[in-house]
C-alpha cells in the first residue's frame, strides 16, 4: 500500500446556465479541500479506457442489505487502516458512519472509491460538503450536489480484503 501524496487536479466552478470555469489547475496534496475536482494521477493521462471505477458510501449499517454497506468488522478495519474517524448513530445501535470534523458542514459519510486501471488498483476516500450554509439542498436547485471535496487519502495497491473488494464492486 502506497500513499499518493500529490496528484493532478482541475478544480471547476459551474454556473446556473451550464457553463463551467476552471478556477485552479495543477498539483495538489491529499488532506485539503478542492472545488468540484477532476483528479488524475501525476504522470498518467486522463483515466484510460481500461479503467473501472466503483464507489460506495463509507458506512456500516446492519439494517439494510449486506451488499449496500460494510459490516462493523470491515468498517473498523477500514477505519484503522485508512485513519478516518467514525461515530455510532445515537439512536440506531450498530449503525456507524465515517466523520470529518474539520468543518461543521461535513455532515454526511465519506465516499470510498475503488479504481482498477491498467492492472493496478487505487483507493480514494473523500468527504463532500456545501461551500456555504445557504446553498441549495434539493436536486432541483443544484443537481450536481456538494461542491467542496476533501480528499482524505489516495492509495496505490490498497490493503483490502477480498470481501471488501467484492463488496466495493457490487
Amino acid at each position: 500500500m502506497k500513499l499518493i501524496e500529490q496528484f493532478y487536479c482541475i478544480q471547476t466552478e459551474r454556473y446556473g446556465d451550464g457553463s463551467e470555469k476552471i478556477v485552479e489547475e495543477g498539483i495538489v496534496s491529499v488532506k485539503q479541500e478542492l472545488k468540484r475536482p477532476l483528479i488524475s494521477i501525476i504522470g498518467k493521462s486522463d483515466v484510460s479506457g481500461n479503467s473501472r471505477i466503483f464507489s460506495k458510501r463509507l458506512i456500516a449499517n446492519p439494517y439494510i442489505n449486506a451488499d449496500e454497506s460494510f459490516t462493523k468488522e470491515e468498517f473498523l478495519f477500514l477505519s484503522e487502516t485508512y485513519k478516518f474517524d467514525i461515530a455510532e448513530h445515537d439512536r440506531y445501535e450498530g449503525y456507524f458512519t465515517s466523520v470529518l470534523k474539520i468543518h461543521p458542514l461535513y455532515n454526511s459519510s465519506a465516499d470510498i472509491i475503488f479504481i482498477e486501471e491498467d492492472d493496478k488498483e487505487y483507493l480514494r476516500i473523500e468527504f463532500n460538503r456545501w461551500e456555504f450554509e445557504y446553498q441549495p439542498r434539493s436536486a432541483g436547485e443544484d443537481s450536481l450536489g456538494e461542491n467542496i471535496t476533501y480528499v482524505l487519502g489516495f492509495w496505490e495497491n490498497p490493503l483490502l480484503t477480498d470481501e471488501i473488494i467484492a463488496k466495493l464492486k457490487r
